[in-house]
């Protein structure tokens, strides 16, 4: 007993395992996450070493270079990239995809420890940290209301953060902006000499008079008692009151050589949104949480606080990724349930008849809910990955469920029963539709076994789809028989002979077809030169498509980097913004605009790898909240086009808008630089010097925006030469005088002041008319072992110098990066526009160059794709020879995939789209999908050939019986993605792409088809 068999019979067991599925596919949805792309594990583990007050040259030297050496000693290393700027040495360590990140990690970390004694030692412990891009934040709020950001920060750190980090699934809210409290000691120097002090002995006396020690316990009687010295801070006046010494018999306290001021530390960042003073709140989820979810409770939160929120502060949400994440999942459900209709009512069009439809259509919901069971099972989200791949397969999924009640009829039409005709018509075409779900199915193999990010965003598609594929065969080979042999209606005699006006103009189209079919196979050899020229033809126009990594999305948002020349101070920086912020405050479509200057907390480190945040006080970032895309008629890539026209010529300022679509679905790896030429050597001068004529030479290709040079002009340095032999005459280290210079000018934390449960750091410095001139530094004195004080010009030359603001490094090579972004043109025409540019610009031995950013993506997934591809296509060849036991027939067939192409092109073309990846998964996907009319043409014909017919006659005879559902199926597919072709919502340049590849190639694949394959066979 076969399977269609066993359904007929045992209806009520086929039902109740339906109910099972359908149960168990209920509970797997709503176990379902909701997110924007798939969650993936960035192969990347970052070392992020500080050393404050340190020039980025000797970072570079003492930590950065001993780093990569370790980090290049650890297997499956793809690439090391670092950057050294002042005070914090960042490594990227790239690994293969795959790679166990714990255990590199801990690798990692056990080696560093090796070389502990060659890092100096007053810089930080080295941090070793998986790069997580799902902790990037989800949700930004900008603040306003209080005028004293202090204030307003200090109120979101006491009353709003701690509530929002205890919610389930928030990683952490973080404040930015606003300023910080910091109790400043300010040092007389004349004062300090005169009582014969030094800066070590302050901080050394505030450390140790402000602590509580414990000091065990004692038993009296019945009775034990703790022993504690209670000897921390209790007001300012304690701190002033410390005493430091004794004079010619009188104490020393601070206030007699400082001023203690309760104050906010030194103001290096500055935040506004639309042109106000505020603070940013962000929430970022923990790895693996439901991002809408988070993002609900963190809003439902805010609505119970508001309650206890004073009326004045605002909350202006800057950034929402469930606000995104809806957008795109409403508008990839309402394609796929467009679609749907749009199959069924196509089917209903040619079979007329309620019955066959409505099984037909329990394919969708019930392969549909299965997935949800798969995707649960494997741990993927409803993104807009697995989404699109849903959209796409609803289509697909009644196509066995066609065929087979096609078959069914065909039997019934021959006089056959119910029962008889729902079994031996789903049995004769089970192996065929099998064999067609088997080749659709293999093409996700190589897909899923496919390196590279791509290969990783390919994997929740080819899983979705191959899991509902599976499930629409299961259906029509149970569910289908069963429901036709219960509900489908056997034709009376009269029926017979009466034809519905849909039958008659059917079979006059079949006839029709009938005679062009003879043409074709009595002209075999103008159809097969006719065929392999458009195939030639389209190879030849593949090249003015153009390629890309990543269509560019229409964001919600927008995000732009400005730098002033290196050497601006805040306040300048600040005063330019102003302006910018003018031209961004015009933009009819914006809702918000948020500004950031100077360094935050998300400057340097791998924010700064990334260019997110600013790394000085000369450099912003402004970010614009627009209108939803419905709501506006201009995408985001028009209006940045017009802001970089408002924004006037300021003091040599350079603006960068970053390419946030690229980064949200993948290139974080690039900066989010669409072009990045990578220059490397080993003179920073000359790179820098060459990279200014690489700038010049592609400023005007066309399509090229926002040219920026990595290397930054040199900040200006005071740099103290110890004169080592005088400093040993008296007693000296180096690192004793560079501390002491560095507590004189930066400060250092001497201790923590402790109230109420909160701590302020206590600084101590030189007051500012004491460090803030030349003279000034050369006049700092050092304590000498030998009881004296040395001023610092004994022991040292102070020189004015200019000094690198930040040394990029990869693969242990310094490397300075031209990016920039492009608009209105495919990236790899750009680049060979650019590589025209540079042929002839010769560079010495030592230095070359290298094209890195989504350009060097796209390549590296050109070449995933095309193997896979290879791969797909011989996995496809080898099962349809299984199935028809031969060699050659299988060829025949694999000629439709070369006539999808064709298709494929001019559809991209039309529509205006560039072949990109999600293009590249639709053809990929399309050479499974488009063979499936071949198969079951052919073993229909095989079938006849089987009962005496000549081949001629065979030819002609199967396929004009297989040719209603080899269009019914064709057409339910094309019609299931023509929605998803023509969205224009949210999220739709990453899934349209897909659905005109597998829409546009199928559609004349199978016209083609129907023609081709005959004249080939």
């Amino acid at each position: 007993m076969n399977l269609p068999e066993f359904s007929v019979n045992r209806k009520v067991t086929i039902s109740m395992l339906t109910g099972i599925i359908v149960l168990f596919g209920m509970v797997a949805y709503f176990q379902l996450g909701l997110d924007l792309m798939p969650e993936l594990d960035y192969p990347v583990v970052a070392v992020v070493t500080r050393y404050h007050g340190v020039a980025s040259e000797d970072i570079e030297n003492l930590i950065t270079r001993r780093v990569e050496e370790i980090c290049s000693t650890v297997q499956r290393v793809k690439k090391i990239s670092s950057t050294s700027q002042e005070g914090v040495s960042s490594v990227l360590v790239e690994l293969e995809w795959g790679t166990n990140l714990d255990f590199t990690a801990q690798d990692i970390r056990e080696k560093l420890k090796m070389i502990e004694m060659f890092m100096p030692a007053d810089a930080d412990d080295p941090m070793v940290v998986k790069f997580d891009p799902s902790q990037m934040p989800v949700l930004v709020y900008g603040i306003t209301g209080i005028d004293d950001t202090m204030l307003l920060r200090k109120y979101l750190e006491d009353n709003i953060t701690p509530r929002l980090e205890r919610i389930e699934g928030v990683a952490a809210a973080m404040t930015l902006g606003g300023l910080k409290r910091e109790i400043n000691i300010y040092i007389d120097k004349s004062r300090l000499e005169a009582y014969k002090l030094s800066m070590d002995d302050v901080t050394r006396m505030l450390m140790f008079s402000n602590m509580n020690v414990s000091a065990g316990h004692v038993t009296s009687g019945h009775k034990e008692y703790m022993i504690r010295t209670l000897g921390e801070f209790q007001d300012i006046e304690t701190i002033k009151n410390t005493v430091l010494t004794s004079y010619r018999g009188t104490p020393v306290h601070i206030s007699d050589i400082s001023r203690v001021v309760d104050t906010h530390k030194e103001k290096r960042y500055e935040t506004r949104l639309n042109s106000e003073s505020s603070v940013i709140l962000m929430v970022a989820k923990q790895s693996g949480a439901n991002t809408v979810k988070v993002i609900n409770q963190v809003k439902k939160e805010l609505k119970e606080l508001g309650k206890e929120i004073p009326g004045s502060i605002k909350f202006c949400e800057v950034m929402d990724q469930a606000h995104i994440i809806k957008q795109v999942a409403s508008g990839t459900v309402m394609n796929a349930i467009v679609g749907g209709v749009l199959a069924i009512g196509l089917i209903f069009l040619f079979l007329r008849n309620w019955r066959p439809t409505f099984a037909v259509f329990l394919a969708i919901p019930l392969s549909i809910i299965t997935s949800f069971i798969g995707m649960w099972l494997f741990g993927y989200t409803l993104n807009i990955i697995t989404l699109a791949g849903l959209a796409l397969v609803v289509g697909m999924l009644v196509d066995n469920a066609v065929v087979v009640i096609e078959n069914t009829f065909r039997h019934l039409e021959e006089g056959k029963t119910r029962k008889e005709a729902a079994k031996i018509g789903a049995s004769e075409v089970g192996m065929a539709i099998t064999t067609s779900t088997l080749t659709t199915v293999a093409v996700f193999v190589p897909m899923v076994l496919g390196g590279g990010l791509a290969g990783k965003l390919s994997t929740p598609l080819a899983v979705t789809v191959s899991i509902g594929l599976f499930a629409s065969l299961f259906v029509a080979m149970t569910i289908v028989p069963m429901i036709a042999s219960v509900l489908f209606k056997q034709k009376t005699k009269k029926e017979e002979h009466e034809k519905d006006y849909g039958e008659t103009v059917f079979e006059r189209v079949k006839e029709k077809y009938k005679k062009w079919l003879f043409w074709t196979l009595t002209h075999r050899n103008a159809v097969a030169i006719g065929t392999i020229a458009a195939f030639i033809v389209t190879l030849i126009f593949i090249s003015f498509l153009g390629f890309e990594f990543m269509p560019k999305g229409d964001m919600p948002m927008m995000l732009m980097n400005a730098k002033m020349p290196v050497g601006t101070s805040l306040e300048e920086t600040d005063r330019v913004i102003k302006v910018i912020e003018d031209s961004f405050m015009n933009i009819p479509e914006k809702k918000f605009i948020l500004a950031s200057i100077g360094p935050s907390e998300m400057g340097g480190g791998m924010g700064a790898s990334q260019g997110l945040g600013a790394t000085d006080v000369n450099e912003a970032m402004v970010i614009a909240r627009l209108v939803d895309k419905e709501d506006r008629k201009k995408s985001s890539t028009v209006i940045m086009d017009e802001i970089r026209m408002q924004i006037p010529k300021l003091n040599n300022a350079t603006f960068e808008f970053m390419d946030l679509s690229g980064m949200m679905t993948g290139g974080m790896g690039s900066g989010g630089a669409p072009v990045a030429i990578k220059l490397f050597g080993k003179d920073l001068d000359t790179m820098k010097a060459f990279a200014k004529e690489i700038s010049e030479r592609i400023k005007d290709v066309d399509g090229l925006r926002d040219i920026n040079i990595s290397m930054k002009e040199g900040k200006p340095e005071l740099h103290v030469l110890v004169d080592r032999k005088k400093a040993a005459q008296l007693g000296l280290a180096v690192g004793q005088i560079a501390n002491t210079v560095r507590v004189a000018t930066l400060g250092t934390v001497a201790t923590r002041y402790r109230k109420a449960g909160e701590e302020t750091d206590v600084r101590v410095r030189f007051q500012e008319t004491d460090r803030n001139t030349i003279e000034n530094i050369k006049n700092i004195t050092i304590a000498s072992p030998l009881k004296t004080q040395v001023l610092l010009n004994q022991v040292a030359d102070i020189t004015y110098e200019e000094g690198p603001i930040q040394i990029a490094r990869e693969n242990r090579m310094r490397k300075i990066t031209i990016t920039a972004n492009t608009t209105g043109r495919a990236i790899d025409k750009i680049v060979n526009d650019i590589k025209k540019r540079l042929s002839g610009f010769k560079l010495p031995y030592g230095y070359f160059v290298e094209y890195g950013g989504s350009y060097q993506m796209m390549r590296e997934t050109l070449i995933t794709f095309l193997q896979a591809f290879i791969v797909a296509v011989i996995l496809i060849y080898m099962i349809m020879a299984a199935q028809f036991e031969s060699f050659s027939q299988p060829l025949v067939i694999m000629f439709t995939v070369p006539l999808a192409v064709i298709g494929v092109v001019f559809g991209l073309a039309i529509f205006g789209f560039t072949l990109s990846t999600p293009a590249f998964m639709g053809i990929i996907i399309l050479a499974g999908v488009v063979v499936n009319n071949g198969i079951v043409m052919i073993t229909y014909v095989n079938q006849l050939r089987e009962k005496g017919l000549e081949k001629h006659e065979a030819l002609i005879e199967g396929a004009s019986v297989r040719l209603r559902p080899i269009l019914i199926t064709a057409l339910t597919t094309v019609l299931g993605v023509l929605p998803m072709a023509l969205d224009r919502g949210q999220g739709a340049e990453m899934k349209a792409p897909i659905a005109v590849a597998v829409g546009s190639g199928l559609l004349f694949a199978t016209l083609l088809t129907l023609f081709v394959v005959p004249a080939f066979y």
